[in-house]
């Protein structure tokens, strides 16, 4: 049976249609008409004085504090990938252990500094949070090692000082929260040794209360780790040979990688001092700060000579070292990751060693180069006072006051 609707009804829900399109048309207009006036009205602002240089300012902190860091991380090896990769076919689990070195950060004291002490110590203290936090989030370590110069001002530091250097030094490295896998080894500005007889008991005792012994044994899976405190003008025999064994000769080096860390060089010394030392402690591999750029050392075991077969950077991306063989002692010496060094290439090295092939692959990862960011800084800074001082001193009317008169 079929209904017919009355024509009325009808009518009126096409009204009620045509309204509501009317008033979503309106609405729909307005809503146009609104953003057409906000958009003209930036745009005025823009093209101002005030807009211009609100703008430019923003540009420019986005490029320094966000777009160079971003930057320099895109650069970085992918080491998951690479760990992965590497790990035991035959058992399936992971036979690598991610180092991350840590050279140099040289905390600003709180008497060189002058007038903006506060501002550069500010600014070198973010730029180490910062660049650790991204490095420490890409790479995962297993162990974290500080490889010496920790304090720019440690040897002239009260003890009030040094307590307020290591709050800092925490702060920005959280390490009483990594404690349990990091090391930290001194260096000449933490307890002296760059010159004859600058280096204090009470200094080594002092760094001893806040960062464990100098010279001291760890040991981790299949890696030993024995950090050391031989300065440029000490013998391995006569100074430091009777407190190295008192850590070794209850635990005998005796795992598949034999780390020293030392904070001044090794190899490059006398054969005097090389020789017992690498006869008696069979190191595979030797990590070193102090020097603030990148290096590597083979000591040649047979000839006794040297060669370097890496300086400043890399040839690869990632660099592989066969430590199974004895001939060979490598050095490595680790940049700073502080800008305040006055180095072009500063950032961190992460190191993987397989005990499966006893292999180690080394990469640095490079961060940005912060004195650029500083100089664009600096100069945004002038030419925002001209034209603060064009501003104050030359009104709009007044300067177009003037320019008709002149025409």
């Amino acid at each position: 049976m079929l209904v017919h609707r009355h024509p009325s009804s009808e009518n009126k829900e096409s009204k009620s249609d045509m309204r509501r399109l009317q008033k979503s048309s309106k609405y729909l207009l307005n809503s146009l008409c609104i953003r057409s006036r906000f958009l003209t009205k930036f745009k005025r602002w823009m093209f101002t004085r005030y807009g211009f240089f609100i703008i430019t300012a923003t540009l420019i902190v986005f490029i320094n504090e966000i777009l160079f860091y971003e930057w320099s991380r895109f650069h970085w090896p992918n080491i998951e990938s690479l760990a992965k990769n590497i790990a035991n076919v035959e058992t399936h689990r992971s036979t690598v252990e991610k180092l991350l070195l840590v050279a140099d950060p040289q905390l600003i004291g709180e008497k060189d500094e002058g007038l903006f002490g506060l501002i550069t110590r500010k600014d070198a203290d973010r730029y180490l949070a910062k660049t650790f936090s991204q490095v420490n989030q890409y790479i995962k370590p297993d162990w974290i090692l500080f490889l010496g110069d920790i304090f720019d001002e440690g040897l002239s530091a009260t003890d009030d000082e040094f307590k307020r250097y290591f709050d800092r030094f925490d702060s920005i490295f959280q390490y009483e929260n990594r404690e349990q896998k990091c090391i930290v080894i001194p260096g000449d500005n933490d307890v002296g040794g760059e010159y004859y007889g600058d280096k204090q008991p009470i200094l080594r005792q002092r760094f001893r209360n806040y960062f464990g012994r100098t010279i001291a044994l760890h040991r981790q899976n299949n890696i030993e780790y024995l950090k050391l405190d031989i300065d440029m003008f000490e013998s391995y025999i006569d100074d430091k040979r009777a407190a190295i064994m008192e850590q070794t000769q209850n635990r005998p080096l005796s795992s598949i990688f034999r780390i020293v860390l030392n904070h001044w060089p090794l190899l490059t010394r006398s054969a005097r001092f090389v020789k017992p030392f690498i006869n008696e402690l069979e190191p595979n591999l030797i990590l070193k700060g102090d020097s603030h750029h990148f290096y590597i050392f083979a000591y040649d075991r047979i000839n006794m000579t040297n060669r370097i077969i890496a300086r400043e950077y890399l040839s690869q991306s990632i660099l592989s070292i066969d430590l199974d063989q004895k001939r060979f002692i490598y050095e490595i010496s680790v940049p700073t990751c502080s800008y305040r060094m006055g180095v072009d290439r500063i950032g961190y090295i992460v190191l993987l060693l397989d005990s499966a092939t006893k292999t180690a692959h080394l990469s640095i990862l490079s961060t940005p180069r912060r004195y650029i960011s500083l100089y664009f800084y600096a100069a945004y800074g002038i030419c925002f006072l001209i034209s603060l001082v064009l501003i104050l001193l030359f009104p709009r009317r007044s300067l177009s006051k003037w320019l008709t008169l002149n025409r």
